[in-house]
């Protein structure tokens, strides 16, 4: 089986202030179940303002679920499709930025 896309959003973010609009874009596959992805599933969150990624989100092997964010990168738990995006809004908030 290959991978099949199951969601995919780009869209413009208006910033709450006077910061540049931002750009989010989200993509879910379907996958193969595997070590690397064990709910078959394989994930990108990132939003991006003036090709500045902001805040990200993705499981790409070997890393596993991971998170972008204030220029460091650290390890996720295990989070379903509604907490990604939960936790991807709410650090797009946290940035200045009105989904």
């Amino acid at each position: 089986m290959r991978a099949r896309l199951l969601f995919g959003e780009k869209r413009l973010v208006p910033a709450s202030s006077t910061t540049p609009v931002g750009i989010a874009e989200i993509k879910v596959w379907e996958v193969p179940r595997s070590a690397h992805y064990p709910e078959g599933r394989k994930f990108s969150l990132f939003f991006t303002v003036d090709g500045d990624v902001r805040v990200g989100i993705d499981n790409h092997k070997p890393k596993g679920p991971h998170l972008h964010h204030g220029g460091e990168e650290r390890s996720l738990g295990a989070l379903d499709e509604d907490e990604l995006l939960a936790t991807f809004w709410k650090l797009v908030r946290q940035e200045g930025f009105e989904p």
